[in-house]
């Protein structure tokens, strides 16, 4: 069983990780994928890919983060190259409903991170909330390039997932 979603920088996980690592063995975990939503998170994600060999993570802003934190395709690229257990990039997305930041700066955020996932040849892993349309358009422009998607956050329908059929994707919610 591989857990391909948590938080583990976030409290109250990060303060408690010797202990969530032994759970998590006891449980049948194989593999963690702890995700990034921002710098700080990205730097304490370093770290913790370290502490055992079932933890991997991503190097990525969340929607909610890409008004006040950036991340360059460049950072993103060099970041994931320089440390092998980051194997996707993300969390990245649209999210429309809370409006924490412009969506100007989520979909130029998104835009970075896709190419980054392109370039690397890593999973994409997409946070999409009341924002299903303009995921897909996005999407739509890159799916020639053999992304590969994990939609981790979707508000939109089964129907509206199955008109996107040509885009690959793998969803998880």
């Amino acid at each position: 069983m591989i857990d391909s979603h948590c938080h583990l920088d976030h409290e109250p996980l990060y303060s408690n990780i010797s202990d969530v690592i032994k759970r998590s063995k006891e449980n049948g975990l194989k593999k963690i994928l702890t995700i990034s939503t921002n710098s700080k998170s990205f730097e304490n994600i370093k770290r913790i890919i370290n502490l055992d060999e079932i933890i991997y993570g991503s190097v990525g802003i969340h929607p909610h983060e890409s008004s006040i934190d950036k991340m360059d395709k460049k950072f993103i690229v060099e970041n994931a190259i320089k440390f092998k257990k980051i194997i996707g990039v993300g969390e990245t997305g649209l999210d429309f409903y809370y409006e924490n930041s412009h969506k100007d700066d989520q979909i130029k955020s998104f835009e970075t991170h896709i190419e980054a996932s392109i370039e690397l040849k890593y999973p994409l892993i997409v946070h999409s909330r009341s924002a299903e349309t303009e995921t897909f358009d996005i999407l739509n422009k890159y799916k020639n390039s053999d992304i590969k998607i994990l939609m981790h956050c979707f508000t939109g329908s089964k129907e509206f997932a199955k008109k996107n059929d040509d885009i690959k994707c793998v969803f998880f919610c």
